[in-house]
């Protein structure tokens, strides 16, 4: 497995109880991908010369060909692995017999570490809207952070460090071919050292670390019982942060809101998006989110989606569905291909479109209409007739920006020029 740098999240969680024997595993490492680095560690009393050790604490189904041994003073002579250890869910585990050669008599600290399946993590949030008046949009929400792991090893799982970890991480296990296990987020790479504790006073979190990789640290002697497959562990609580609602209406370049024999135009809800800042000191894990709206004193569900990983100052957006407020048609007018000497292949792409949005309600509203240009030619194209300005949001995509009146519409009319 590759090794990289990466963010450290820190989370101060309650230890064990008083009297309690310490957790076996020093560190365990939890791939959201349904596998686990687990470091195990023994102080033992080794004479002069050969030892002969057995290790019967490995976990069920543990890859053995990840099995990595070291040790102070110590040299690994011999490796051999025998499957009559513990029997969990109708399978015997595997036990680890060592051969260490010792410099010297005495304590010597071994560490053993490897992989093993059926444990996994997940983060999930809750996004409360901020109560607004005269029906107008919220303009702020309070986010809670949830850690949710999954223990299906069919043992207790207890160890003194847990760490979260985010990214594809490239693992070969069970062949020879490299399996890219697709975890929570892609990391576009950010520095922070803040905490996140500062922004909330119900807060949990204190964040530090850089680079490539994240890395959740759930903090000393977490405890996953076997017959309590889910264990969850909070982030953050009631982060405090920006929100604008907005209304898109995005299209691909041939599409056409046509009904049935493609005479009658059939109107199609806006999306609905909230979009919000990271404004707090720290990244923000991606995860599930789901949306609640106030009613009264009493929270309602109005929709979930994802988010992903969204470094500091970074903005990210959350879907509730489709408005039945803002509605918009679609209907490409005229698509044809006509002589340019000046174009590479001596011909154009000459699409005209009309898109009509309508506002049901008695407020004002703002629509973005994102229009698909269609990838003819060598790709390069030009508007060259609109009835508003546009801005460019990639290779093949522009964006309107209009503003619909209540109970009335806008149309939006371009001819674009594709070589």
């Amino acid at each position: 497995m590759r090794r990289f740098s990466y963010p450290v999240f820190l989370f101060t969680l309650t230890g064990l109880a008083h009297g309690q024997v310490p957790c076996r595993v020093p560190h365990l490492a939890i791939f959201d991908a349904n596998v686990a680095e687990f470091t195990e560690q023994r102080t033992l009393d080794l004479q002069a010369g050969t030892n002969s050790v057995e290790w019967r604490s490995l976990m069920p189904q543990a890859y053995v060909h990840t099995l990595r041994v070291t040790g102070s003073g110590v040299t690994v002579a011999r490796q051999d692995v025998t499957y009559d250890g513990p029997d969990v869910k109708g399978q015997k585990a595997p036990v680890l017999h060592l051969v260490l050669y010792s410099d010297a008599a005495g304590p010597h600290k071994v560490q053993v570490d490897y992989l093993a399946p059926n444990l996994s993590w997940k983060g999930d949030y809750a996004m409360v809207l901020a109560p607004s008046a005269g029906g107008n949009p919220p303009t702020e929400m309070l986010l809670d952070g949830w850690v949710t792991v999954q223990n299906d090893t069919g043992t207790d799982v207890c160890a003194d460090t847990v760490d979260l970890v985010a990214g594809e991480v490239q693992l070969l296990v069970g062949g020879a071919s490299p399996v890219r296990f697709p975890t929570t987020s892609q990391i576009a790479g950010y520095d922070t050292g803040a905490s996140i504790a500062n922004t909330s006073s119900d807060a949990f979190a204190e964040v530090t670390g850089v680079s490539v990789f994240s890395r959740l640290r759930l903090a000393r002697n977490v405890s996953m019982t076997a017959n309590a497959a889910i264990d969850r562990f909070p982030l953050f609580q009631r982060l405090k942060f920006p929100v604008e609602e907005r209304h898109i209406f995005e299209n691909d370049a041939r599409a056409q809101t046509l009904g049935r024999g493609g005479f009658t135009m059939q109107a199609r809800g806006l999306e609905v998006r909230l979009v919000s800042k990271n404004s707090s000191p720290s990244p923000l894990p991606a995860g599930t989110v789901t949306i609640y709206t106030m009613d009264g004193e009493v929270s309602q569900v109005v929709g979930q989606d994802r988010i992903p990983l969204t470094p500091v100052d970074a903005d990210f957006s959350v879907s509730q569905g489709r408005s039945t407020v803002l509605q918009g048609t679609r209907r490409v007018l005229d698509r044809r291909e006509v002589p340019d000497a000046s174009a590479r292949n001596l011909r154009k792409l000459v699409t005209s479109v009309e898109v009509v949005i309508s506002n049901r309600g008695a407020v004002a509203s703002t629509a973005f209409v994102r229009e698909g240009v269609e990838n003819w030619g060598s790709g390069e194209w030009t508007v060259t007739q609109s009835s508003g300005p546009q801005r460019k949001l990639g290779d093949h995509e522009m964006e309107f920006k209009v503003s619909v009146p209540p109970a009335g519409s806008v149309k939006v009319e371009y001819t674009v020029e594709t070589r």
